[in-house]
């Protein structure tokens, strides 16, 4: 049993204990139903009110999630233990999610784990009363295959992101995970240096910021000027919304208030044809985050599913 199963702060005894239902709705950033998935990389999703994780699992062999801070993924959820659960890389690629003991104990859907699981895609972990999603769409049949699936190690980067358009923001999220880069996806209902620091109390160190022009809550210009006295080692570069062109001289602007770059908006037609300059877009933002790989074929397979899927979208919903 965890150690700290009895503490007030892991296990509350008078409040109703976290239950799994068939018929619940997920809770989250975004509901999963809605999602464009496109990166061949395995990772996790987390959706919170805060914002959506996507978590590169390939950055680490060994993943600790739970409430501690020392945790590699800190879940902040009082039904959770200290060290709640694990998830670990196979000589197969594939990851293995084992329990440590944990009072509430670990759920894939509606079935408590009772011993070491090897995951699946769209298996829903349910940990107290949060929720993590497997992606690996190699479990997937595609028009589009990866074959590259060598579990090297880049080492661990975050880049946190706010964006007004939802499909501009799936698709920066996918180009991104295909690199290996992990991202939090901020809700644009809170504020931004709200944002940070929650982001910060998880333990999680972000060193780019992609901030969207379109931003409600935060002026952006204001936020690059002030920015550097309180985030002096995060980079920030601000994105176009979904404009697909921008102008040199708003570049130079953007350069003169603090960003490191101003990006235009990806395309929702003909992405492939826009490859070279996704590509040195992608390059910019590595480059911020010293990220020493761009891996080819995987962005060539995510933008390829991408285009169908944003256009399988574009020809029966309003984006």
């Amino acid at each position: 049993m965890d150690a700290s199963a009895n503490r007030p702060d892991t296990y509350v005894p008078h409040l109703q204990s976290p239950t799994r239902s068939s018929g619940e709705l997920p809770r989250g950033f975004i509901r999963p139903t809605e999602l464009i998935l496109a990166a061949p990389t395995p990772r996790l999703l987390f959706h919170s009110i805060y914002m959506q994780r996507s978590i590169v699992l390939d950055q680490l062999p060994v993943w600790r999630i739970g409430r501690s801070k020392d945790c590699d993924i800190v879940i902040p959820d009082r039904w959770c233990s200290r060290h709640h659960i694990s998830i670990e890389r196979q000589p197969d690629h594939r990851y293995r999610l084992t329990d440590l003991k944990s009072m509430n104990g670990t759920f894939i859907g509606n079935t408590r784990l009772q011993q070491p699981y090897v995951l699946k895609h769209g298996d829903r972990i349910a940990i107290g009363e949060s929720e993590l999603e497997y992606v690996d769409l190699r479990d997937v049949p595609s028009s589009h295959p990866y074959t590259d699936h060598s579990p090297e190690t880049y080492g661990q980067a975050t880049v946190l992101m706010t964006h007004s358009s939802r499909t501009q923001g799936e698709m920066w999220r996918e180009l991104l995970n295909s690199q290996g880069i992990s991202t939090i996806w901020a809700t644009s209902h809170f504020e931004l240096e709200k944002i940070i620091a929650h982001v910060e109390s998880l333990n999680c160190k972000v060193s780019l910021l992609l901030l969207d022009l379109g931003t409600p809550k935060t002026n952006p210009y204001d936020f690059c000027r002030q920015y550097r006295r309180s985030y002096p080692n995060m980079q920030v570069i601000l994105l176009s919304g979904m404009r697909t062109q921008v102008h040199e001289s708003e570049c130079k602007w953007a350069v003169n208030q603090g960003a490191m770059a101003l990006l235009a908006g990806l395309p929702r037609e003909n992405m492939f044809a826009d490859l070279t300059s996704i590509t040195e877009r992608l390059q910019t933002m590595a480059k911020a985050i010293d990220w020493p790989y761009l891996n080819a074929e995987a962005l060539t397979s995510t933008l390829l599913k991408l285009q169908d899927q944003v256009d399988t979208e574009m020809s029966g919903l309003v984006l």
